[in-house]
């Protein structure tokens, strides 16, 4: 976590900033897989694939060609396809057999995806932040259709239903702006080492989340995020 910028997908992804040269976080990351290529961060520019790494790292086992397939609404020859670019860029690996040996199985190439972008690729950069933001709008006006069938059905919502977008400004000095990001990834990491075995099935309940902290910057006399 040395780099002045990196996009930085936890089990979901993260866009992060540090000043170069800064401090690793205090949250021990094992098992980290760079990726600095500006070709291999290109081939994240599509949503399947999102969704694949999604999966992978945040459950930390092994699915299926056909499992992740249920979860694009492609099918399984298609997966195997993107399955296999992964693979050529180091993002995921062929595990080994369990039960039914007839189809391969997949896994994450580690514990967290760190995507390295202090090279000189924007387009690179730019592809992947649009795919990412697409695939939140996406689920973002699902969510309010969703809402709107509730309400028009009579459906008195759960009072504890988490906001479907939060947005604001908080006033924090430099040592607290620290804190706050240090804290918040804590709470995520913190949910996402106590889920059991069993809430990260194929078939368990998932909750998608997108996370930016934009510091304002001055610079001239100018404002800035």
């Amino acid at each position: 976590m040395k780099q002045a910028l990196k996009f930085l997908p936890m089990t979901r992804n993260t866009i992060e900033e540090q000043a170069e040269g800064a401090s690793t976080m205090e949250i021990d990351i094992p098992q980290v897989v760079s990726i600095t290529d500006p070709q291999a961060i290109r081939a994240l520019a599509h949503d399947a694939r999102l969704i694949v790494l999604d999966e992978l790292f945040a459950s930390q086992t092994t699915r299926t060609a056909t499992e992740l397939a249920s979860l694009c609404a492609l099918t399984p020859s298609a997966m195997s396809y993107h399955l296999r670019a992964l693979e050529k860029y180091g993002y995921v690996i062929r595990a080994a057999s369990e039960g039914d040996a007839r189809e391969r199985r997949w896994r994450a190439a580690g514990e967290r995806l760190e995507l390295n972008t202090q090279i000189d690729s924007t387009n690179a950069k730019t592809a992947y932040l649009n795919v990412q933001l697409n695939a939140f709008r996406t689920r973002l006006n699902a969510e309010v259709q969703r809402r709107e069938a509730e309400a028009k059905a009579g459906i008195t919502p759960d009072p504890d239903r988490p906001p479907m977008l939060t947005s604001g400004l908080v006033f924090l000095s430099e040592e607290k702006q620290r804190e706050f990001n240090r804290r918040m990834l804590d709470l995520v990491y913190e949910y996402e080492a106590t889920a059991t075995a069993e809430e990260r099935s194929i078939d368990s309940r998932r909750m998608f989340y997108l996370i930016s902290l934009l510091p304002e910057y001055q610079t001239s006399g100018e404002r800035t995020t």
